[in-house]
């Protein structure tokens, strides 16, 4: 219900040139650090969409990347299409200009571009941090969009007169959204705070799914091609996708949240500072996923790179599915697909729980397959197994193959439960942790994935020492 109320909310696009500040007054209105803010130009490309909130008026705000006079290069005029299709499906626009700047034939351009659209522009003049460059708002009245508002997405500065505006012109939310005002004198404000927590909690949410891996695998194509449009930006040059992008997706009746990253490098690959704001962004979407794609090229081998990419999401516990793209490209699939899980299987032996599938962005074959296994991945991400159930397996465990013992002294089990999900922890009681080799604790690990599957999904042993109590003396 909650997804489905999302897309019904009015759009807010938020535009304007290179640099003058749109991410950092995204941040502001969203309350949260989610666009990546670099002095650099170009650095947002993608729409960047995110729900917010002004005075019970909800929304949804997308950032765009910069608009200029003369695209010179792909990236470039994809990036201007991306502002185009942003403007169309938006109720209402944030122009912003930057204040310490004359305006430039550029800023004319957009002007007269939203005057043609018709729709409710709100001129924003940022920059503006003291009371001398305010006056520097007064040059934008000739663009003939009505009052400029001065402001500074950096110190706060004048954006609730700009927002008070700007929701002027957003319908009101139905009546049985609306939240009722609390009169004066109310004692009831925590029984309402307490149901709308209890209603929330009761909804079911969206699955987030992060498609993670090398630059130019195919991660923008493949939401592309599940979208049926160009969400993304495409090209064939490595790191087109700089910032780790959310979008909702709805699929037999379940909602998703698609988390479209930049594509993770080699360190020595990471040149520019901004590369290192996008693989940060790129690492922060593993830990927040339920599930992640990690997708690899079927036309390539497993590299090292790949290698490391799983083992961030083993790092963090979170559920991953192995997905070979390119698909299209392969003439001898079926000797392929046997060739690509043989050396799966050499190079990393301890990922065999983990399911694999073969796409093709082009031709769109398997694309939809794989949230059948994206479900069933998250659900096995947030299985429980009861300590009872649990400690039957354990002593089965022991009785198939007692614990090691080292110089005399027995390894023992004490006893063993689940501590948490997402990552699946295990905690296994024992006498003494350094009687235990990894290779037993591997045994416990494959005799639980063979009785509860666990597909996809991490697992943590984790042994913990149980004191014993000493006896006080009489």
């Amino acid at each position: 219900m909650k997804a489905r109320r999302k897309k019904t909310l009015p759009l807010v696009a938020i535009v304007g040139r290179p640099n003058v500040g749109k991410s950092t007054l995204f941040n502001r209105i969203i309350g949260k650090q989610r666009a990546i803010v670099h002095d650099i130009e170009g650095i947002t490309r993608d729409r960047f969409i995110n729900e917010a909130v002004w005075k019970d008026c909800p929304f949804r705000l997308v950032d765009t990347g910069g608009l200029v006079e003369n695209p010179i290069d792909e990236i470039t005029r994809k990036m201007q299409e991306q502002v185009f299709h942003a403007i169309e499906e938006a109720r209402a626009i944030l122009f912003v200009l930057d204040g310490q700047q004359e305006i430039t034939r550029a800023d004319e351009q957009v002007a007269e571009l939203l005057q043609k659209t018709g729709k409710p522009v709100v001129l924003a003049v940022n920059k503006l941090d003291n009371h001398q460059l305010a006056m520097n708002q007064y040059e934008c009245y000739r663009l003939g969009l009505g009052d400029p508002f001065p402001i500074s997405s950096g110190h706060n500065l004048g954006i609730e007169a700009l927002m008070d505006a700007l929701v002027t012109h957003l319908p009101a939310p139905p009546a049985e959204e609306a939240k009722a005002a609390p009169e004066d004198g109310d004692d009831d404000n925590e029984t309402t705070d307490d149901t709308e927590e209890t209603d929330t909690a009761d909804e079911p949410q969206p699955i987030k799914v992060a498609i993670i891996g090398r630059p130019n695998v195919g991660k923008s194509s493949f939401i592309n091609a599940l979208l049926n449009e160009e969400r993304t930006i495409v090209t064939d040059i490595p790191g087109t996708t700089r910032d780790a992008i959310d979008i909702e997706f709805h699929w037999h009746g379940k909602d998703y949240i698609l988390i479209d990253t930049a594509g993770l490098r080699k360190k020595a690959g990471i040149r520019q500072h901004a590369e290192h704001f996008s693989v940060a962004r790129s690492l922060r979407a593993i830990r927040r996923a339920d599930v992640c794609l990690v997708m690899m090229e079927a036309t390539e081998g497993m590299s090292e790179q790949d290698k490391r990419i799983i083992g961030y999401a083993l790092e963090q516990g979170t559920a991953f599915i192995l997905v070979w793209t390119k698909w299209d490209l392969i003439e001898n699939k079926e000797r392929r697909f046997k060739a690509l899980e043989d050396d799966l299987d050499l190079k990393m032996p301890q990922i065999q729980y983990a399911p694999r599938l073969t796409i093709s962005n082009i031709t769109r074959k398997r694309l939809f397959s794989v949230f059948e296994i994206v479900d069933r991945v998250a659900g096995a991400a947030k299985k429980r197994v009861g300590t009872g159930e649990l400690n039957r397996l354990i002593e089965e465990i022991k009785t198939k193959h007692n614990p090691p013992s080292q110089k005399g002294k027995h390894a023992k089990i004490l006893y063993a439960t689940q501590a948490s999900v997402q990552p699946t922890t295990f905690v296994i009681f024992v006498n003494q942790k350094r009687l235990f080799h990894f290779s037993y604790l591997r045994f416990i690990e494959n005799q639980i994935r063979e009785r509860w599957t666990f597909e996809g999904v991490p697992l943590r042993l984790e042994l913990r020492e149980e004191k014993r109590k000493e006896r006080k003396p009489r």
